[in-house]
């Protein structure tokens, strides 16, 4: 009765009112939680995000890339060519901040916001205000998106370009310039993140086949136009594509590796020698397999839903890319689109989501575990959200007001409790079990190594714990234009000094493999850091007297990640 009772109480007072109060106050909570310790959660810089930042303040100082390529289109990096989208999208940032986290995150900060707000329009536009409300506050408080909204990676800067390049692609269905304005979007989505170059034509085809009434209504010549807009937008990335440069990162991530193609391919004809074991077991079954097999993976319960990413870095422990109660409104809202679609008359509207979610997988289908990537498959969110938000807005709308109550109520509790819980483990938990993932210790000791390395001749640096250069000239803030001077290669020769394979910045700074023992390398007057997992395995040695620890870095639980040291 007194459950009954309060319900009741609820449904006399002014939600007219009080419902406005609480959407704006969730946004305003879910903003302040998205730039809420940026500097400090995730726990540290990871390689391709300090890479980022590299690049970016190199082309702040120098107008090059960190190897010397002004202002390029594809950027390249140490160990593979970039897009340049989230690169240059940092310059401001750095400039602003300067060389750290805040620096370097915040872009994907800024577009998660842009995302929201992209979203909030797109669902209004194809079924109205209170539906793209509530699917912008799904949004807002989505584990997926939070997560690559508070890390430089470019799944974080993709979305608002495809987004608001539907958006404005539905609008254009009505008024022509918007045409043009999504044809630049979608084009620009290509240079943000390579799993675009493939979603966007399939997508933008869809679209066209869906609204080819509404779109051919302008005439060959404005059609040809967009065409044109289009094909000088993507010049550089086709050219750029035709020499080799944007697919050689796709190769090295393709599903499975030629050899292991070729093993598997053997391994099944062993019971079948004859023209089945041929036409059944060959390369294009094989694939075929895997690929499927990735994408049907990728819908599974268990990624979406249950554990996520099997990467740390791709989602937070106890949790998959979307919450819990997200799969029962999931369901609610797929039934709801799918009999709307089909119904008659049909709206083509109906049909976007159905279309972006199947296709969406695709990309990342292509690529070694693509079917639990969530940086890949980060593309499946916004159709998610949506039927996620569709279904909350269908127990809206019960029509037993005490039966709508009491769900939408529980509804509500249950959101409330596992978002407030995803939070307490994204920030308390999750930095703190993932810290090797991560690659924390850097920053610590390489700031400490800056601080003392006027005093010594020589600095002998680990690099193969992780690579070092590019983490050294991060957090040294190196003088870009310097380093181009000086930089000849970082790969690996014997014996650049005595006890030491790897390579040397000027005359003063070695990255590299320290050989055994370690207390062989360097004289007085060098200063050298040393991995606790590759080097110093016991750190008894600095008890023997020939080496003077001066500093040791460690992660959050007190485990040693590197030691710094002097001989004497």
């Amino acid at each position: 009765m007194d459950a009954c009772y309060a319900i009741r109480m609820v449904d006399q007072l002014d939600m007219k009112k009080i419902i406005p109060i609480i959407v704006i106050a969730a946004f305003l909570l879910g903003a302040y939680f998205r730039i809420w310790q940026i500097n400090r959660v995730p726990i540290s810089l990871f390689g391709d995000e300090l890479d980022v930042g590299l690049q970016a303040n190199s082309i702040l100082t120098t107008g090059k890339d960190y190897l010397g390529t002004s202002f390029p289109v594809l950027f390249h990096s140490f160990a593979e060519y970039r897009l340049p989208m989230q690169l240059y999208m940092d310059v401001p940032f750095i400039k602003l901040f300067g060389l750290n986290e805040t620096g370097v995150r915040g872009p994907a900060v800024l577009m998660g916001f842009l995302t929201i707000l992209a979203f909030y329009l797109l669902v209004k536009e194809l079924v109205g205000k209170k539906l793209g409300i509530i699917a912008s506050l799904f949004m807002t408080f989505s584990p997926w998106h939070f997560n690559f909204s508070r890390e430089a990676n470019d799944a974080g800067i993709l979305l608002p370009f495809i987004i608001f390049g539907t958006y404005l692609f539905l609008k254009g269905l009505k008024n022509y310039k918007y045409l043009i304005l999504s044809a630049i979007l979608f084009s620009l989505s290509i240079y943000s993140y390579a799993v675009s170059s493939l979603f966007v034509p399939l997508f933008v085809l869809g679209l066209l086949i869906i609204f080819r009434r509404e779109v051919f209504s302008y005439g060959i010549k404005k059609l040809m136009l967009v065409a044109l807009i289009t094909i000088l937008f993507l010049g550089p990335y086709l050219l750029w594509t035709v020499k080799g440069k944007t697919i050689r990162r796709i190769s090295d991530i393709s599903v499975a590796p030629a050899a292991e193609i070729v093993a598997r391919v053997e391994n099944e004809r062993v019971f079948e020698h004859g023209i089945l074991g041929r036409l059944f077991y060959n390369k294009a079954t094989v694939i075929t397999s895997l690929v499927f097999s990735n994408y049907m993976q990728s819908f599974s319960s268990n990624f979406l839903f249950a554990q996520g990413d099997p990467n740390p870095r791709g989602s937070i422990d106890e949790f998959g890319e979307m919450y819990h109660f997200d799969f029962f409104l999931v369901l609610i809202g797929v039934v709801l689109i799918v009999l709307a679609a089909t119904s008659k008359p049909s709206k083509k509207l109906n049909w976007i989501f159905p279309l972006w979610l199947i296709l969406a997988p695709i990309p990342s289908s292509l690529t070694q575990g693509g079917g639990t990537h969530a940086s890949r498959l980060i593309l499946m969110l916004p159709p998610l959200i949506f039927f996620s938000a569709a279904g909350f807005d269908f127990l809206t709308k019960l029509k037993r007001p005490l039966v709508r109550n009491i769900i939408v109520i529980l509804v509500a509790l249950v959101m409330v409790f596992e978002v407030s819980r995803f939070m307490n483990r994204y920030f308390v938990v999750w930095p703190n079990e993932t810290w090797r993932q991560w690659q924390y210790g850097f920053k610590e000791t390489l700031q400490y190594v800056k601080g003392i390395d006027g005093s010594y001749n020589r600095v002998y640096l680990n690099s193969t714990h992780e690579p070092m250069l590019q983490r050294f000239l991060f957090w040294y803030g190196y003088d870009m234009k310097l380093f181009q001077k000086q930089f000849e290669r970082d790969t690996f020769s014997d014996n650049i000094a005595p006890s030491f394979n790897g390579f040397k910045l000027g005359s003063k700074y070695y990255f590299g493999d320290i050989k055994k023992p370690v207390e062989n390398l360097g004289e007085h007057g060098d200063l050298i850091v040393a991995s606790a997992v590759k080097d110093v395995t016991n750190p008894e040695i600095f008890n023997t007297g020939k080496l003077n620890l001066i500093f040791t870095s460690r992660g959050p639980d007190g485990t040693p990640i590197f030691y710094v040291y002097t001989k004497n």
